[in-house]
């Protein structure tokens, strides 16, 4: 028997708000190879190490392919194949305990003119005699207009009350930074026995928007009490004129799960991995493994536990989301690894999009002298290989290769503890200002932390960068 779970009426009671932004959904759009800058190349003298640590094993519900839906049908299925009426489109993947889901999707009506609203409804399938429950331990989802337009914003900005964002993907993670959950959503939903429950249905709008072109991402950290099957399917409905449509019932949803096939028009065929020539990553439409990358970074030595300051005059840097030819000549490829996956899909979680960092720097100084720390976070230019410096562009290229709130704690010169929340904007090849500084003494120690959820509409890879001058 279908039973419908409870929604939350905030979303299914959208009401439509007029902007005139126009703006389209930048998601990821140069994670192809972007073709060279012409402006002027800057070479900073920075030793590049691998970022220390790695990935948890916390699986990640991950849907971003097609990223424009054009067709009602399945997003990511994990469902059983059996009796479906297209196997090829389930990929059969229990999920249980605790894990992420992060989705993007756009409802792009220019061509069509027909002003279909998208609803976006993810299930979760129990195929025990026994109900399961799923809780809700955290959830963010966010349009791009109204909720979070893509306005000009500039390359840093103190975000400590959480206001500054651009675009969805970016809202949605300074959310999780921050560990806020939107509002409205139920902490707890039953599936029934052999049965299917509906996790959320949310509507992606266009009428009455000046482009007809609208994103929603969403980011959930979901607890399931048993092995449960869960399905995202895409329905596009008619607006007949009326400015809110009601949402699909659970076995429209059902039916759109079991009977259709994925969902068009599929995005460009990734590269096979170690092919030679152009290197197409894809999206992703899977199950990663890794939701937080956590590390401490140290000299490196057996029972070392403190981090040298760069010399004066000399960087050093850690690559953020490096990847397949981005790693800066450290050859470690951050990318999250794909469990499973539809084969027209990415290989791998190229750019981590929404996964979580939270990296500890122990520093000391091993001067006689005082010194004077800087941080950043930089978007060199991409390479693969190894060198002694990093290029930058002056000026910047015009590609907004990310965008996001980073969190920044230190104790200050006097003592007490700063908690930072910065938000950037950075184009290729950005070297970006401090995002803040420490004196240390001679000798002395001091750690840092830093902080984010990697934003979903940015281009990877970027480094954090420390540099070192006397006070």
């Amino acid at each position: 028997m279908l039973k419908v779970s409870r929604i939350f009426k905030a979303w299914l009671s959208y009401s439509l708000i007029v902007i005139g932004s126009g703006l389209g959904f930048g998601f990821g759009a140069n994670m192809a190879l972007a073709e060279e800058n012409k402006e002027t190349k800057i070479l900073l003298k920075t030793e590049v190490r691998p970022l220390p640590g790695g990935l948890d094993k916390v699986p990640m519900f991950n849907s971003n392919s097609p990223e424009i839906v054009r067709t009602s049908g399945v997003l990511l299925s994990l469902l059983p194949k059996e009796g479906k009426r297209y196997p090829e489109a389930h990929l059969e993947y229990p999920l249980k305990g605790r894990f992420r889901v992060f989705t993007h999707h756009i409802n792009n009506r220019v061509k069509q003119e027909d002003n279909r609203v998208l609803y976006l409804g993810l299930l979760a399938y129990n195929p025990y005699n026994y109900a399961a429950t799923v809780r809700v331990l955290k959830a963010a989802s966010y349009l791009s207009q109204p909720d979070a337009p893509f306005i000009k914003l500039p390359a840093l900005k103190a975000n400590n009350d959480g206001l500054v964002y651009a675009g969805p993907g970016d809202r949605i993670t300074n959310d999780f930074l921050r560990e806020d959950s939107q509002t409205g959503w139920p902490s707890k939903i039953t599936v029934p026995p052999k049965s299917y429950a509906i996790i959320y249905a949310l509507p992606v709008q266009v009428r009455g928007l000046l482009s007809q072109n609208n994103g929603r991402s969403t980011l959930l950290e979901l607890s399931a009490s048993r092995k449960l099957y869960f399905c995202e399917v895409a329905d596009l409905i008619k607006t007949d004129g009326n400015l809110s449509v009601e949402p699909p019932s659970l076995e429209r949803f059902v039916e759109i799960a079991e009977t259709y096939r994925l969902s068009k028009e599929r995005d460009k065929t990734p590269s096979i991995p170690n092919a030679e020539g152009p290197l197409i990553y894809g999206r992703v439409a899977g199950v990663q493994m890794g939701c937080k990358w956590t590390g401490t970074a140290t000299d490196g030595e057996k029972n070392i536990t403190r981090l040298t300051i760069p010399p004066v005059n000399k960087s050093l840097a850690f690559p953020i989301c490096s990847l397949d030819r981005g790693t800066f000549g450290t050859g470690q490829i951050q990318s999250a690894d794909l469990v499973v996956r539809y084969g027209d899909t990415a290989y791998a979680a190229h750019g981590n999009y929404a996964v979580e960092y939270r990296l500890q720097f122990p520093l000391y100084n091993p001067a006689a002298t005082p010194m004077k720390v800087s941080v950043a976070l930089d978007t060199p230019v991409k390479t693969d290989q190894p060198k002694d410096n990093l290029t930058y562009f002056a000026p910047p290229a015009k590609q907004t290769f990310f965008r996001g709130t980073v969190l920044v704690q230190y104790l200050s010169d006097k003592g007490k503890t700063t908690k930072s929340y910065v938000h950037l904007v950075e184009a290729r090849g950005t070297r970006a200002d401090e995002l803040f500084s420490i004196n240390m003494v001679p000798k002395g120690r001091r750690t840092v932390q830093f902080s984010l959820f990697y934003p979903p509409d940015a281009t990877a890879p970027q480094v954090l960068r420390l540099s070192s001058k006397a006070p």
